[in-house]
């Protein structure tokens, strides 16, 4: 046989207009006119199947359990130095700090450091409190590449990068927590 090979059903639609077909299916099928309900069915799965045919699997990258780790441990730190320490940002105002910091993200996760949106970390989740003798931190950096991920925790002036000296997870909390001493006043 020659002359032009057939296209499969539906070949020509984008992406779009097959996301609508679907759409417009399902509102048949969800409606009373059952006689339309067979070919709407038809039709549905056809355009479910070119979609199908279309869409670039992406296979999901496997969870990183030490990172995931860490920031369980980051967000227990969070959890115990609130209770230890008045970190509100009331109270640093009142002992002269004109911007203070909260110490998680607002959806109250570890924070994502500006050295992760710049591409000189991978990721690098951390927790921080700015008091009047400078900034206390703790975080886990995850490096580009082959590096090894390291635990940092310290205190640093206002406006400097803070050093990035690898540490152990323990030495990296008990470095925050002594920062936090230094900077933090506790409850009553």
């Amino acid at each position: 046989m020659s002359g032009p090979e057939a296209k499969p059903p539906l070949a020509d639609k984008t992406v779009a207009e097959l996301k609508s077909m679907i759409a417009n299916a399902d509102q048949i099928l969800a409606g009373p006119n059952t006689k339309m309900h067979g070919p709407a069915t038809a039709f549905r799965e056809a355009a479910r199947l070119a979609l199908a045919g279309r869409r670039v699997g992406f296979a999901a990258a496997a969870p990183d359990l030490v990172l995931e780790a860490a920031m369980r441990r980051i967000k227990a730190v969070a959890a115990e130095v609130q209770a230890r320490f008045d970190l509100s940002a009331e109270t640093a105002r009142a002992r002269g700090v004109t911007t203070p910091h909260k110490l998680l993200a607002a959806n109250g996760a570890p924070k994502i450091s500006g050295d992760v949106r710049s591409g000189k970390l991978k990721r690098c989740p951390y927790i921080s409190y700015r008091g009047p003798g400078g900034i206390a931190m703790l975080y886990y950096a995850v490096p580009p590449g082959e590096a090894e991920p390291y635990w940092g925790g310290c205190l640093t002036a206002v406006g400097s990068a803070g050093p990035e000296v690898a540490m152990t997870e323990e030495e990296a909390v008990s470095a925050f927590l002594a920062a936090l001493a230094e900077i933090a006043p506790l409850r009553g």
